[in-house]
């Protein structure tokens, strides 16, 4: 009868075992909204770096995009240095691999970050639930613009300044062979799009043109709106905060 005890509760431990419940953790970080679990394997001296990145983004997202609500689900971030390691638990969370870089899972609450490769896959992929869980009907190009800015991004005493980054090459390629598309394209693109065979440059329009919205101080008011609207809506929402023709001008000036 203990034998049989024994492997009732090691296999009803097992199905409700989270995946990567078998990493250590790392931290846990509380903030207004947001309840995160860092697991993972890293070297001691990077683990409590990292665990402080992961709530210096919290605080960020939450004062800049996220409305305040009661505490939502944990969500457990996996953090590997190792590329192999790394692949191998990815590989247990979605096969075939998703990406070599990280990814979040929103049916399991899970994202994964390979912060050997860059810390940017850190706060690329942490940003994703802040912002699911805030804005659940979130359209991708605004998803992956956000993240793919605080992907780029220096802190500072009053949080994160975005940085041009490598993608500016996919935006001025694009816009040399007049192939980018409009911003009114950008804001009624489908997920088919954003990932499709046109994604780098589609997630390069997206970045730069939040970019360009954040430094004229209306990033967080532009958010806001589009969250607030209907879909229908998001193309003239965007149009007000920007002129096709002038962040053509814009994009064509900056420099990486």
């Amino acid at each position: 009868m203990r034998a049989v005890a024994a492997l009732i509760a090691v296999l009803s431990a097992t199905a409700h075992a989270s995946p990567g419940d078998e990493l250590p953790v790392l931290g846990e970080v509380n903030g207004v909204r947001a309840r995160i679990v860092v697991r993972g394997e890293l070297p001691k001296a990077r683990e409590r770096e990292l665990v402080t990145l992961v709530s210096r983004i919290v605080a960020d997202v939450e004062r800049r995009f996220t409305a305040k609500h009661d505490p939502d689900a944990a969500v457990t971030l996996l953090l590997l240095g190792d590329r192999a390691r790394y692949r191998k638990v990815a590989r247990e969370l979605r096969d075939p691999l998703i990406s070599d870089w990280g990814f979040y899972l929103p049916d399991k609450r899970v994202a994964i970050a390979n912060v050997g490769n860059s810390v940017g896959n850190l706060r690329h992929e942490l940003v994703h639930p802040l912002l699911g869980d805030d804005y659940p009907a979130i359209p991708s190009w605004l998803n992956e613009g956000i993240a793919a800015l605080y992907g780029t991004a220096k802190p500072t005493k009053q949080g994160f300044t975005f940085l041009v980054n490598y993608r500016l090459r996919d935006l001025q390629r694009a816009l040399e062979a007049g192939t980018l598309p409009t911003i009114a394209e950008l804001a009624t693109s489908s997920a088919d799009e954003m990932y499709g065979e046109r994604a780098m440059v589609f997630y390069a329009l997206a970045r730069y043109v939040l970019l360009y919205v954040d430094r004229q101080g209306d990033l967080g008011k532009l958010y806001s709106e589009l969250r607030a609207a209907k879909p229908k809506d998001h193309a003239a929402i965007l149009a007000e905060h920007v002129d096709d023709a002038e962040f053509r001008a814009w994009a064509r000036k900056l420099r990486f």
